[in-house]
């Protein structure tokens, strides 16, 4: 198992790819760990333009914000003024630029495992050209 420090000062083009593949996923990392908060959920604007009609043109018409979503499924739904609903959206697109890290870092992941079992498909077949001749002799 790959512990991080190459010993090899010789380095391999796959070694130089598992080195950039490591040093992706501490990028992805540091700016996962830069991420506070978070927010589930959307915002959305709504205006009422019959509420001015109904009052002579008096009436409050928006827009309004809600916030809307669902935790551990249930939904909820609140109305937030104009600077919350600015917070929220920030915290929404938090959430989404977190959520594309995580799936950055499963596919580097994924990558650095198949060169890790490539290389060692290659180490085997080096063992096995490496046989002792006494062995084909003796057959």
């Amino acid at each position: 198992m790959y512990n991080g420090v190459y010993t090899n000062k010789e380095e391999t083009p796959m070694s130089t790819s598992v080195n950039q593949l490591i040093q992706r996923q501490n990028e992805i990392l540091k700016a996962m760990s830069e991420i506070r908060t978070m927010q589930r959920g959307t915002v959305s604007r709504q205006n009422y333009p019959e509420r001015a009609q109904r009052n002579e043109g008096k009436g409050v018409v928006g827009p309004y914000c809600l916030w809307q979503g669902t935790v551990n499924g249930k939904r909820f739904a609140k109305r937030v003024s104009g600077p919350q609903a600015e917070r929220v959206e920030q915290g929404i697109a938090q959430r989404h630029a977190f959520e594309a890290l995580c799936e950055e870092y499963v596919g580097v992941s994924c990558e650095l495992a198949e060169l890790e079992a490539q290389g060692d498909q290659q180490a085997q077949a080096v063992k096995k050209t490496l046989a002792s001749p006494w062995k084909r002799t003796a057959k």
